[in-house]
């Protein structure tokens, strides 16, 4: 067993990591929730980059086939759609209510968004199609 990272701002520590994936180049990509950013590591621990992006609350990152990151904010009702050279392709919400919290994409590109909602507000999973 490893671990790495400590609290803070800096590079390679942390304010509530909430969700990680590994993608096809073997970083282990880290959605550090109230930094407001993605951050990756070898999977030996070792900080390589982060995405600074303006993201509200990162929740999750979920990557397709194609190597395209799906990133649901969970503190902004936003969603957006970064390269794993972390540039964002797009960006979309509605409702600054409404949080997003996980993501899932399909083998057909649809995109799937949970919204746990806020104390009563709503609470569903919504289904984007691609285009």
């Amino acid at each position: 067993i490893k671990s790495w990272g400590e609290p803070g701002k800096g590079p390679g520590q942390f304010n509530l990591p909430h969700g990680l994936w590994v993608d096809s180049r073997g970083r282990l990509l880290v959605a550090d929730r109230e930094n407001d950013r993605i951050q990756a590591f070898s999977q030996d621990g070792d900080f390589l980059d982060q995405w600074n992006l303006d993201l509200i609350g990162p929740a999750v990152v979920h990557v397709d086939g194609n190597d395209i990151a799906y990133v649901p904010e969970h503190n902004g009702g936003l969603f957006s759609i970064i390269t794993l050279d972390g540039e964002r392709i797009a960006r979309w919400g509605s409702d600054i209510n409404i949080t997003c919290h996980g993501a899932w994409v399909d083998s057909r590109g649809d995109v799937y968004v949970v919204q746990p909602g806020n104390f009563g507000k709503k609470r569903r999973v919504v289904k984007f199609h691609r285009k």
